[in-house]
């Protein structure tokens, strides 16, 4: 990671959440309840309310053992995780309810602790405050050896309808079961194009394991990745932020020994218009030069957006763990793999000189390579006669058996031996031998 490439605190005020994100959108971010209201109207799925208290006079009121079993307690304007309370299950008692680090708690508490939410104990600016009691979301399976009493969140920031970064959070014994960084809890990067985390941050520093275990924290498999993609770019665009967080769960539908058969439902805790920066550290990569190269694309559908993100920031070092590097000559045979269904076999030349990979124009439309969707940006390019634009698309194809998802610039390869040149982006994990 270059330090040019890394997004500071200035930087991110005044270039992005400034000048990207309205009054309007940091007003419903800023507001859990109505961020939630927001998201529920545009079909964005969002834990399940219970119920609100809004004063004193609805606490007296409020009927408790209403409650289900397992509930989570929280203010309207909180930070940091403050203030929330997670119930888990019914005491021994009628009335009683435990939390997830095993406390128990009556009525009389519940009361107590909505009271000081009311007073605004735990706002953001000590202003009275709202509570509201929702769903509580169980661990996913596939986290339960990477959370300690909580449930994990998975944050994606989004910026020009485009997943730039990705990280999950995951509560440890010092967080107290809080998927809260700043309370103690670890975090992994995310590769955007494949969910599979990468690298481990703990108190702002790099670790491989989770902590107090020897489970490292590269390698899980986020399930429904693209899924998650997609809710959190319909959530910044039904907040109407142009850059934003979303912090998402996934609420497993079934439990069973299986975990790959397990449904899940991804769903919006909360967003977020100035998200942190410690992100960058847990992916080994900066913020800024990622956003740099999506301004001003024009982005045509959430899934358009999560194709940009997965040619652009796939991190080609995941595959080079523990898979090794195939070795390559000057020409290799490549199998296309098209939009429409077809496949294409070809031969291509190696050119670690060469930036990107290029394509023709007849094989790229042949393939369904040229579809609105598909297409990623245009690229500025000079010759004889001028500067002219240059289409880059997306691109599957398969070299020396492994399967490359990248992008390639299309151009017109008529008068050269092959259709198709592989540039170094594409190489990272091939070892090329001169011929």
């Amino acid at each position: 990671m270059k330090i040019r490439d890394v997004l500071g605190l200035n930087s991110r005020n005044h270039l992005y959440t400034s000048r990207y994100n309205g009054r309007g959108g940091k007003t419903i971010a800023n507001n859990k309840l109505l961020t939630k209201e927001t998201l529920h109207k545009a079909k964005v799925r969002v834990p399940k309310t219970y119920a609100k208290i809004a004063g004193n006079e609805e606490l007296e009121k409020f009927d408790f053992l209403t409650l289900p079993e397992d509930f989570v307690v929280k203010p309207n304007n909180g930070l940091g995780g403050e203030g929330i309370v997670v119930i888990e299950n019914r005491g021994l008692y009628a009335g009683e309810w435990v939390d997830s680090q095993g406390e128990t708690w009556t009525v009389a508490d519940l009361q107590l602790h909505v009271g000081d939410i009311l007073s605004g104990r735990y706002s953001m600016d000590d202003q009275p405050d709202m509570a509201y009691i929702e769903e509580r979301v169980r661990v996913h399976p596939v986290f339960e050896k990477y959370s300690y009493h909580g449930t994990p969140d998975i944050r994606v920031i989004v910026f020009n309808n485009v997943p730039i970064m990705s990280y999950v959070r995951l509560p440890t014994e010092e967080s107290g079961g809080r998927a809260n960084l700043f309370q103690g809890a670890a975090a992994a990067g995310i590769d955007i194009a494949t969910g599979v985390t990468t690298y481990g941050v703990h108190h702002g520093k790099p670790v491989d394991l989770f902590p107090g275990s020897r489970r490292k924290l590269s390698g899980i498999q986020i399930p429904q990745w693209e899924e998650i993609l997609e809710t959190a770019i319909a959530a910044s665009n039904a907040v109407g932020l142009g850059y934003m967080a979303s912090d998402i769960v996934l609420q497993p539908l079934v439990t069973g020994k299986d975990k790959e058969d397990v449904g899940a439902v991804p769903m919006i805790l909360e967003v977020n218009a100035q998200p942190g920066l410690k992100i960058q550290i847990a992916n080994r990569a900066g913020l800024r030069e990622r956003l740099e190269r999506v301004k001003g694309l024009k982005i045509v559908s959430p899934k358009h957006g999560i194709r940009v993100a997965q040619a652009l920031f796939a991190d080609p070092r995941l595959q080079e763990k523990g898979l090794g590097r195939k070795v390559v000559g000057r020409y290799e045979e490549v199998r296309i793999v098209g939009l429409n269904g077809e496949e294409e076999v070809l031969e291509a030349k190696i050119d670690t000189g060469a930036d990107i990979s290029s394509l023709d124009y007849p094989v790229a439309e042949k393939l369904g390579l040229m579809s609105d969707e598909n297409l990623l940006y245009e690229s500025d390019f000079y010759n004889a006669l001028g500067k002219k634009k240059r289409k880059v698309v997306g691109i599957t194809y398969y070299l020396a058996g492994k399967k490359v998802k990248s992008k390639v610039s299309i151009t017109d390869r008529s008068r050269v031996r092959t259709k198709m040149l592989i540039g170094w982006h594409d190489l990272i994990n091939y070892v090329v031998m001169a011929e």
